[in-house]
């Protein structure tokens, strides 16, 4: 596939300014807000909270009706007969009716509205790190894996059994490899390869620490940024930090044979990459880049480029040629690349500038579309406050993305349909079994990840590997 220029930087910045954005509505009492979304059909049933202490839903269907009750302002619905309605209704437009029933109720509180219940799965298992919504806190970090198709939760990773050190970036190939990054004296990159766990050290001497990610769908090779990162407090009082990197250049770590390599086109001072990823034949990589600018007075000039540069999967080497195919112009920088499995579709976070967007309130998802070489800032998508860190499920039919539109503080994972040919249909809050969670857990969803194969691995398994394992040295290769 040809890569080439697809965007002039007069039109990217002309696209961001107008795309308006408002506050997302969360229906007229109704929380999460489940009205006319398009949903897979194996997804947890859609618990919610409603205005009347009690309520009646039906939900009529093509095949049949189905009744439930709601309880105490609560409509939760049994996860086996929820299960059989949606096989039975697959493919289906479903009309939902809810009634709330109590004092001061009438029928014009009545509420109607559609699910399409899409014959297409989303990937079973879902990771997300749970994280204080403030500055620097590095106490009672997790990584949780949730299953899609249940409420039920495993802890992978807890930094209260682990000397208090950051966990952070576990990624899927979701085809059997992933790895989470782990810092600290004793840390090391978690490298999961269908089953077999390593702690590697990536940082050699000629290069530093791995941080942002991808790995190939044949789970060889990782591609990682090496980054310097530092953060600054805004003295705005609309603008809370800065999360920046001074510097970061791109390597390449083969799993196979535990060698890093660079290349001279991705090396040196004069710009910075990040947020790499492969393309899905694995054969380009994607990522962001920018001017080297001497921070932190600067950062309001920083603004990344989406970029390309070959990748031979047989050899492990990256190209020494890189073109930019998206210049982000002056009101805009992009971060967050991710490719769809079928290769169609680069999905990214555009904000005003800068390379960590989940600060910025104008954040949005933008969809490059690799055949026609079109862009679609997703305004069906988007909504006010930041959306950012994304991910494609196996079918590239879904993405989960972690958005602030609910309060503005807490990141919380939202699910998008994305069609064949680019459609989208309205995001809809990841349900849980009570949809209170999302106001007494006092943490934001952080970095969502889909995949199909669940790790095998719990936080006690990490917390041994962070304390007793010693790591594996990955050597450096000219």
């Amino acid at each position: 596939m040809r890569y080439r220029i697809i965007i002039i930087s007069a039109i990217a910045a002309f696209v961001f300014a107008g795309c308006s954005k408002r506050v997302a509505d969360t229906g007229a009492g109704m929380f999460p807000d489940y009205r006319d979304v398009t949903v897979p059909c194996n997804i947890a049933p859609l618990n919610f909270r409603t205005a009347g202490y009690n309520s009646s839903v039906v939900v009529r269907g093509s095949n049949d009706s189905y009744e439930f009750k709601g309880h105490k302002g609560l409509v939760k619905f049994p996860l086996k007969k929820w299960r059989r309605m949606m096989e039975a209704e697959k493919g289906n437009t479903v009309t939902v009716t809810v009634t709330p029933q109590g004092n001061g109720y009438g029928e014009s509180d009545k509420m109607e509205f559609t699910w399409t219940i899409s014959p297409e799965p989303i990937d079973k298992y879902l990771s997300y790190r749970l994280i204080e919504p403030a500055y620097e806190v590095w106490s009672g970090i997790q990584i949780e894996q949730r299953d899609m198709e249940s409420f039920g939760t495993v802890l992978l990773g807890d930094n209260r059994n682990a000397e208090l050190c950051c966990m952070n970036c576990h990624t899927s190939n979701r085809n059997g490899t992933t790895f989470m990054h782990l810092r600290g004296s004793k840390g090391g990159t978690i490298l999961n390869r269908n089953g077999k766990l390593q702690k590697l050290n990536t940082r050699t001497e000629n290069t530093g620490n791995t941080v942002y990610g991808d790995i190939s769908a044949d789970g060889r090779y990782g591609v990682f940024t090496t980054a310097d990162i530092t953060f600054a407090i805004h003295s705005r009082v609309d603008m809370r930090m800065e999360v920046y990197d001074k510097r970061s250049d791109l390597v390449v770590v083969d799993f196979d044979n535990l060698t890093v390599t660079e290349s001279p086109a991705t090396t040196g001072d004069e710009y910075q990459e990040t947020f790499p990823c492969f393309s899905a034949d694995g054969k380009i990589i994607f990522f962001c880049r920018a001017s080297h600018h001497e921070q932190p007075d600067s950062i309001s000039d920083m603004h990344y480029d989406i970029a390309v540069m070959q990748f031979d999967p047989e050899t492990g080497k990256m190209g020494d040629r890189v073109i930019t195919i998206v210049p982000a112009g002056e009101n805009l920088s992009f971060s967050h690349l991710k490719t769809s499995p079928d290769g169609r579709w680069l999905m990214a976070t555009a904000a005003k500038y800068g390379t960590f967007p989940v600060w910025h309130k104008e954040s949005d998802l933008w969809l490059i579309d690799l055949e026609t070489q079109k862009i679609d800032p997703l305004a069906g998508v988007n909504a006010y406050g930041a959306d950012t860190y994304h991910s494609w499920s196996s079918n590239s039919r879904w993405v989960v993305f972690a958005s602030k539109r609910d309060d503005l503080v807490y990141g919380r994972p939202y699910i998008a349909y994305i069609g064949p040919d680019g459609t989208t249909g309205k995001p809809f809050l990841l349900p849980q079994e009570d949809p209170d969670k999302y106001t007494t857990t006092l943490k934001s969803f952080n970095l969502p990840e889909l995949y199909p194969i669940s790790e095998v691995y719990s936080s006690r398994t990490v917390a041994s590997f962070y304390k007793d394992v010693e790591t594996e040295q990955v050597q450096y290769k000219p």
